[in-house]
């Protein structure tokens, strides 16, 4: 699973992570079968929405869980 650390979809995240930006919620929409993080940058109250496909969101879920 580390492997998968180091897909497009985390490059995407640790960008984000790297700008301020911090997970404040994730959870999966079951409407649209997405995997949804709500970031907050809580310097600048700048706050973003990154959305995933489910099993992208897995291993999304699983690297954010390390950062924690």
């Amino acid at each position: 699973m580390h492997g998968d650390f180091d897909s497009p979809i985390i490059q995407n995240f640790k960008d984000l992570y790297d700008d301020g930006y911090r997970c404040i919620l994730y959870e999966v929409d079951e409407v649209d079968n997405l995997f949804t993080v709500h970031l907050k940058n809580f310097q600048s109250e700048g706050t973003k929405v990154f959305k995933c496909s489910a099993d992208d969101g897995v291993i999304l879920q699983s690297y954010i869980d390390r950062l924690s």
